[in-house]
């Protein structure tokens, strides 16, 4: 066992989590398991556990018999930035760790994040590092899924990143118009953030980042973990008070 962790971190979904593990104040470690596959016999339950996601409840049980010190991310925490948010309780607690990540990079920049996901997920910071909000849409698994689900006819295709864009058949014309119409949509957001404040940094994340190619520009970064990191950015403006 080694005792210089510090910290647990995890971001957790209904199937996934993503464990990070903190030593020195730093996240030198990061792995993704399925719930049912959680190496909790590699941990040790007495070093604290920060968590940012609503986990279910079986799993959420057993989690809390395992750890002594388990700290749940919260809208009334300190947070790295200000918040003008209509229902700050209604805010995914993901999103609000992402915002806590970048808020001190460039500092006197606006940002936007755009979180890739089973949702996009864009959120807008101003250069005052307010949180002003963002937007919700289905993700690319999401529109696949759909067609299926709504139309009596149309089959699930899985995802095709090199899809054409004019499809010469049923199967083809669901490829592009998922995968094309998704990617068309993140660029026409970025870009209408571009317009409503041009000196703006964009920060991609999620699990379908991976699909997505833009044009190298110098305001645009990919950042894998960011969750993780706003949920130390987090832990750490608070660790005194828990």
């Amino acid at each position: 066992m080694n005792t210089e962790i510090s910290a647990y971190l995890l971001d957790a979904g209904n199937t996934n989590v993503k464990l990070g593990i903190v030593k020195n104040g730093e996240i030198i470690s990061v792995k993704r398991f399925e719930l049912s596959d959680f190496p909790w016999h590699e941990l040790d339950g007495n070093i604290p556990v920060v968590i940012s996601s609503v986990i279910a409840d079986d799993w959420r049980k057993i989690l809390e018999d395992f750890f002594s010190k388990r700290i749940y991310i919260n809208v009334h925490m300190n947070l790295p930035y200000q918040l003008d948010y209509l229902s700050p309780e209604t805010l995914g607690i993901d999103r609000l760790c992402n915002m806590a990540a970048v808020a001190n990079k460039n500092p006197k920049k606006a940002k936007l994040v755009v979180d890739l996901g089973t949702c996009i997920k864009c959120d807008f910071m101003n250069e005052g590092q307010t949180y002003v909000g963002g937007s919700i849409s289905p993700g690319l698994n999401m529109r696949a899924k759909s067609l299926e689900i709504f139309t009596a006819k149309l089959p699930f295709i899985p995802v095709n990143s090199r899809a054409e864009l004019i499809g010469k058949n049923t199967k083809e014309s669901i490829e592009s118009g998922v995968y094309n119409g998704w990617k068309a949509e993140i660029n026409q957001m970025i870009q209408l953030y571009e317009t409503k404040c041009p000196d703006l940094d964009v920060y991609l994340t999620g699990g379908d980042a991976r699909y997505f190619d833009f044009e190298q520009k110098s305001n645009i970064f990919v950042l894998e973990h960011l969750t993780l990191e706003g949920i130390l950015e987090i832990y750490r403006l608070n660790e005194d008070s828990l």
